[in-house]
């Protein structure tokens, strides 16, 4: 068994121990309201259902250190993955006309970062409200998040309401990654 083990290169799940969270991991991340449904800030994905599987949307490299194949998302060697944030961001939607934030629980192979994560998947567990959205604004919000199954929360609620879906990531792994 130890020459197996020696005989490949070891990875830092050899050496490490990695935490198994026996709750799901709770996060948030921000979306805007496009043609009635939900879609990522930066890759052109719509949330047509509240779980989302992460796939790697980037061509392979060349070059040194380079990727040639498909790989799982996240992979430390890419930026794929579905982004979410330890700490709500209580401005974007109170600037962005289309902007809604909310909860999101991740789980499978999770990469996490000093500001934030990136999931292999991730589930919309609330969308929130802001009070001063136009009734257009809030409507569109209920659609969206009657159409995916999920809660809707007042904004300045964002973390408290977090713990009824799950526990934030411990503060020593955040500071771990810094």
């Amino acid at each position: 068994m130890i020459e197996e083990i020696t005989s490949r290169p070891l990875y830092a799940a050899d050496v490490f121990a990695v935490p198994d969270f026996v709750e799901p991991v709770v996060a948030y991340r921000k979306w805007r309201i496009v043609d009635g449904r939900l879609r990522s800030l930066y890759m052109p994905v719509f949330w047509t259902e509240a779980e989302r599987r992460a796939e790697c949307r980037f061509a392979p490299s060349t070059g040194p250190g380079a990727r040639t194949a498909p790989h799982m998302a996240p992979d430390p060697t890419c930026v794929c993955g579905i982004y979410a944030s330890h700490k709500p961001d209580y401005q974007f939607p109170t600037i962005d006309f289309r902007g809604v934030t909310g909860v999101v629980t991740v789980w499978g192979s999770i990469e996490v970062h000093a500001d934030g994560l990136r999931a292999e998947y991730a589930r919309v567990e609330a969308l929130a409200l802001y009070e001063r959205w136009t009734i257009r604004q809030l409507e569109s919000v209920r659609i969206v998040a009657e159409q995916l199954g999920v809660d809707l929360i007042q904004l300045d609620q964002l973390e408290t309401a977090a713990g009824q879906y799950g526990a934030r990531l411990p503060e020593d792994l955040l500071i771990s990654v810094s």
